[in-house]
């Protein structure tokens, strides 16, 4: 059969075939940046030296992927390495907690373009003043773009449960939002027109930084701000449930009579490892009132620790039986206190995961996490220029 009644039996034009192309030979750039060439991309691909060359020159003229210097090899012509380009292509990614705003410019590479923060009480505010409040943010932060490049678009990172669209905050605890439409307040323009605003969960996009720096592994990731936040990855795949609201770890029960959690229930995780509680139960105003007393080995605080130990084993231990991950990640409060912590952790989670003895469990300190969630934003809303870059690529090489 020739390849255009295949192309036709299949329902697929020429177009829709390279524009899948184009994706595959991208992901593999982006996958492998700085460290492969167009014969290495054909090889993995399965397709012609020609076919992945004349993509890659399309990306390269669409300003997605630069070329490096030749690399010699033993044999054969030099290595030519491609590499995502830096500064061409940015999202806006931002944040909103109970304590902070965060605005961030993202591009392709993953870094942090620009970045502009506000420390205030959102829980304080109307709706209306806090969205206020980060459109000027973003506005500041827009200011940074470079000369020619291209917005991909605007997320928010947000601590609740959000519907499917990305618009309605469906439960906040830690935040009066609950019902409304922050996008409704949203007013940001780029180039003269409107921007949109599309919300996530804050922990699925903060485990999106954690993805990219160790992609398709699987992990637990536990994060604690005013609440506890957590996301799963199974071999670099965020598992979010049949509607976006999967690996809420912090709102399992660990003490039947213990408080009255923020979303109504009784004895969540959150009661003992959230900021508040923990603070309180050590006896200190700040985590770094915390740190001080555990240097000077203070009874209090470390009977602190030893209690949240305790509480993360039980919801930790009860996310490892059913989940059979190895890799836990802490980050947050909760990671600045690995040094006391992980100890009596391990002790908890070999007690109470099955398979612990056997295998072993790892648990890891993730740093910058007050800044992930805004940067992983900025990457969830650049994933679309990833998984169709021609429709970013063709207008350029129209023009």
């Amino acid at each position: 059969m020739s390849e255009t009644r295949s192309t036709i039996s299949t329902g697929m034009t020429q177009a829709s075939v390279r524009a899948s192309n184009l994706a595959l030979v991208f992901g593999e750039v982006i996958a492998n940046t700085g460290a492969v060439s167009r014969a290495d991309i054909a090889g993995r691909l399965g397709m012609t030296r020609s076919t992945v060359s004349r993509l890659v020159d399309d990306l390269i003229l669409g300003q997605l992927v630069d070329e490096g210097e030749a690399v010699g090899g033993a044999r054969g012509r030099p290595a030519v390495p491609l590499h995502v380009r830096s500064g061409t292509v940015l999202a806006l990614g931002l944040e909103v907690n109970v304590e902070r705003m965060v605005s961030t410019l993202v591009d392709l590479t993953g870094d942090t373009v620009s970045r502009h923060s506000l420390d205030l009480n959102t829980a304080e505010l109307s709706l209306e003043d806090a969205m206020r409040h980060l459109s000027e943010l973003a506005e500041q932060t827009l200011t940074d773009v470079p000369p020619g490049a291209r917005l991909a678009g605007a997320m928010l990172a947000f601590p609740g449960l959000v519907d499917r669209e990305g618009r309605k905050i469906l439960r906040a605890p830690n935040l009066a939002w609950e019902g409304h439409e922050p996008p409704n307040y949203w007013d940001v323009s780029f180039d003269g027109e409107p921007l949109p605003l599309v919300i996530r969960n804050d922990i699925d996009c903060s485990a999106l930084t954690v993805l990219r720096d160790t992609p398709g592994t699987s992990f637990l990731y536990l994060t604690g701000e005013v609440g506890i936040g957590a996301a799963v990855s199974l071999d670099g795949t965020l598992l979010t449930g049949r509607h976006g609201w999967a690996s809420e770890v912090g709102h399992i029960c660990v003490d039947p009579q213990g408080d009255i959690c923020g979303c109504g229930a009784v004895g969540c995780l959150e009661t003992i490892a959230g900021l508040h509680g923990f603070l309180r139960i050590a006896g200190e105003a700040t985590m770094d009132d915390v740190v001080a007393a555990l240097e000077a080995k203070d009874e209090q605080a470390l009977a602190a620790v030893q209690r949240l130990a305790e509480a993360l084993g039980i919801a930790i231990g009860a996310a490892l039986n059913l989940l059979d991950i190895s890799t836990v990640r802490l980050g947050g409060h909760l990671g600045r206190l690995g040094e006391w912590l992980c100890g009596p952790l391990g002790e908890e989670l070999v007690t109470r995961v099955l398979w612990a003895p056997h295998s072993g469990i790892d648990l890891e300190v993730i740093e910058r996490a007050p800044l992930r969630p805004a940067m992983g934003a900025g990457l969830a809303a650049l994933n679309h220029v990833i998984q169709d870059p021609a429709a970013w690529v063709d207008p350029i090489i129209e023009r």
